[in-house]
């Protein structure tokens, strides 16, 4: 095993032994524990992403009206926004791992802003 691999594999279980993947796996287990709550929550997830990457902008309307009808439904369940904040804060986290990375080995790639 190369000593990149081991680090990924040093990386991977201090990220997995770390409070913020921790709180997200407690507030995914309460989730679950609530029959249909997981299928409610990922149809949120999922218009989430269509309204961001919709090109068309009278369905962008459309699916920003689903969302937010969908998300003021489910708003007042405390384990909905439990869940969807460890979510967050472990994407963000795998982000500034990612750019970290990317900003320490030099890679030559243009700005894509």
């Amino acid at each position: 095993m190369s000593f990149v691999e081991t680090c990924t594999e040093m990386l991977v279980s201090a990220i997995r032994n770390g409070s913020t993947y921790k709180e997200y796996c407690a507030a995914l287990d309460a989730v679950f524990k609530i029959p249909g709550l997981k299928e409610q929550v990922d149809e949120i997830r999922r218009l989430n992403y269509r309204v961001q990457n919709a090109s068309e902008e009278t369905k962008l309307y459309e699916e920003m009206d689903d969302l937010d009808e969908k998300m003021d439904a489910l708003s007042g369940i405390p384990e909905v926004n439990r869940f969807l904040d460890a979510e967050l804060a472990l994407c963000r986290q795998l982000q500034d791992i990612g750019t970290a990375i990317h900003q320490g080995i030099h890679l030559d790639v243009p700005d894509l802003s």
